[in-house]
This record gives structure tokens, C-alpha cells and sequence, in this order.
């Protein structure tokens, strides 16, 4: 993150450890957009706005996540679960008589884009990710072709395409990331599949299946109106070691109301977890096709696991969600 960012929650801890909050009496006013940031107090040299503490400004969120408010310091560290001898108090009613939540502007004043800061950080890990592969070549590793680096969907030829492919109506997910959660709720009990966090800090959630002899499965509904032709992804990890394959149906019922009756379409496709890239990321696997009707209302998406390929060191299915969009009716 910014220069100084350990060193600014290292100050709020040793000010306060429970709350990470700072006293009134250590703000400072600036000019214009400079609005409310540490004093000399708290080293405001080294943070700088928008590095240092300011208000929450909610309306600098957009619309439909502005309800959850800013973010201060201490629910990062709360949410980061990195602290473990003592309980935290976040929320604004447990503050002290006198003190201020901190917000930093560049990590909460939108829910959705990043600040200018944002955006270099993630300069910063493409011109990486750029490097290491260059690097990797050079020591004889072998360079990531273009299908196995982590690209989320496609790379669109028109902005008509753009819009049309980046509208989706629905993203179950199986971890909460804004105030509003569609979350990702199988159909019935899932046979080998559970949802827990699988990385050391325990944040990353997934529905996660292991099972060597596979067999593991897991169904999820989509609902949307009938009548209309829609495009049904799942998004899975992929990553460089332990994975296993699956296969992924796509049952179109068309109507929920018929249900008891064999579907309309089944749209069958097989998915592996596996790539050369040495990273391990989500990745967003298109199953249904733009110019081949496979859901047009009520679907179930069927994913099953594979038996473990012979050579493979493990077996790992995790899928984070589940979602759709319209059927673009652009000619590629």
C-alpha cells in the first residue's frame, strides 16, 4: 500500500488499541479539498491527505453501497484478523467521548473505483506480474501464454459489445464484499462441497471440494425472468498446483414452475483449475454461449468433480460464484 500506511496504524494503535481512533485535539484543518488530517501531533508530514485520517464523505459512494459507510482503520484491522489478543471496537457507538473513527480517504471514498493511488497499486502489480514473466523466460521457465494468464472473461471489440457483455443481472457470491450480498446458496445439500476459508488469514471463502476420488457436487439456481435468453459464467480458482477438473451443467427450465419437467436446454462443459501461470486467481468460466440458447429464466448450474488426473498433487475444486448476464446479440 502508500508509504507510511504501517506506520499510520502503528501511531492510531499506540494512541488507542481497541479502537484505533484519535483524539479531537490532534486534527488539523486544511484548505480546499485538504479537509481534516492528522496533526504534527501524529507526524501530518508523513500523512498527508489523502494518506492521514479524514471524515467519512458517504457521498463519494455510489448510490447502492453508500449504506454501509465508510471503512475506518479499525475495521480493516478487525476484518484483516490479524489481531488476536484483544477484541476490537469498530463501530461509531463504541468510540470514545472525544475521539475520532479514522478514514482514509484513498481506501474508502467509493466502493466501486479506485483513487489515483488505487489505480497505481494495481499499475504496480500488472508491470509485475509483467516482469515475473519475463523473468521466468529468462531462467528458462517458460513464459504464460495468452489463454492461461488471468483474464477474466474476454476482450471486447466494440463498446457495444462492452456494454452489452458487462451488464450482468445477477453475481451470487460466496463472500460478502459490499453492503449489498447476493450470496451464493447451493440447491439441496451439496455431496463433498463445504464453504470455508482455505488461506492463512482465513478470509478468502469458497465453496471447496477435495475429495481424490471426486464425485463432489453442488448445485445452484439462477433466477431470473423467463423469456429471455441469458449467459450463465462460474467463476473457480485457478491456480499452478493441487487442482482438479470438474464438470459444469447448465439445466434450462426456462420457469421455476417447471421444474418437474425435463429442461429445456442442458448446456455441458468441463472446467479445469489447473494452469502454468505460477499465481492462483479467480477466474471467470463463460459456460453457456452468446449464439446457443442454454438458459432463458430458471436454471441450475450442476458442477461435479473429477477423479484426481494422474500426475496432480492434489484435487482442489473452489468455486466464488455463480452469475449471468443477457445474451449479446453483437456479431463477433
Amino acid at each position: 500500500l502508500f508509504h507510511g500506511f504501517a506506520e499510520l496504524i502503528h501511531t492510531l494503535e499506540r494512541m488507542d488499541p481497541t479502537s484505533y481512533s484519535f483524539a479531537d485535539s490532534e486534527l488539523m484543518l486544511g484548505s480546499g479539498d485538504n479537509v481534516t488530517f492528522l496533526s504534527t501531533v501524529t507526524s501530518s508530514a508523513l500523512f498527508p491527505y489523502p494518506h492521514g485520517c479524514s471524515p467519512c464523505q458517504p457521498q463519494n459512494i455510489i448510490s447502492q453501497f453508500r449504506q454501509g459507510g465508510c471503512k475506518s482503520i479499525c475495521t480493516f484491522v478487525d476484518r484483516s484478523n490479524i489481531v488476536r489478543d484483544r477484541k476490537l471496537k469498530c463501530k461509531a457507538n463504541d468510540i470514545p467521548s472525544g475521539r475520532k473513527e479514522c478514514f482514509v480517504p484513498y481506501l474508502a471514498p467509493d466502493a466501486v473505483h479506485p483513487s489515483a493511488i488505487g489505480h497505481g497499486i494495481v499499475m504496480d502489480l500488472v508491470v509485475h506480474a509483467l516482469a515475473s514473466a519475463q523473468r521466468s523466460s529468462c531462467e528458462g521457465e517458460g513464459t504464460p501464454y495468452q489463454n492461461e494468464l488471468p483474464m477474466t472473461t474476454f476482450v471486447a471489440k466494440t463498446t457495444d459489445e462492452l456494454k452489452v457483455r458487462g451488464d450482468f443481472l445477477v453475481v451470487n457470491d460466496v463472500a460478502r464484499i459490499f453492503s449489498r450480498w447476493d450470496q451464493l446458496k447451493p440447491v439441496g445439500n451439496p455431496k463433498g462441497f463445504e464453504r470455508y476459508a482455505d488461506d492463512l488469514l482465513k478470509q478468502r471463502m469458497g465453496w471447496i471440494a477435495t475429495d481424490a476420488a471426486g464425485g463432489s457436487k453442488i448445485t445452484f439456481p439462477i433466477d431470473l425472468p423467463p423469456g429471455e435468453c441469458y449467459v450463465v459464467y462460474v467463476a473457480i480458482l485457478k491456480s499452478y498446483n493441487g487442482m482438479g477438473t470438474m464438470l459444469v451443467e447448465v439445466r434450462d427450465y426456462g420457469d421455476k414452475k417447471k421444474m418437474s419437467e425435463p429442461p429445456k436446454h442442458s448446456t455441458k462443459k468441463r472446467v479445469d483449475g489447473l494452469w502454468q501461470s505460477p499465481i492462483s486467481v479467480w477466474n471467470d468460466v463463460q459456460i453457456t454461449e452468446d449464439n446457443v440458447v442454454g438458459c432463458t429464466g430458471y436454471c441450475e448450474v450442476d458442477i461435479t468433480t473429477d477423479p484426481t488426473i494422474s500426475g496432480r498433487n492434489g484435487n482442489k475444486v473452489k468455486i466464488l460464484t455463480v452469475s449471468a448476464r443477457r445474451c449479446s446479440r453483437v456479431q463477433n
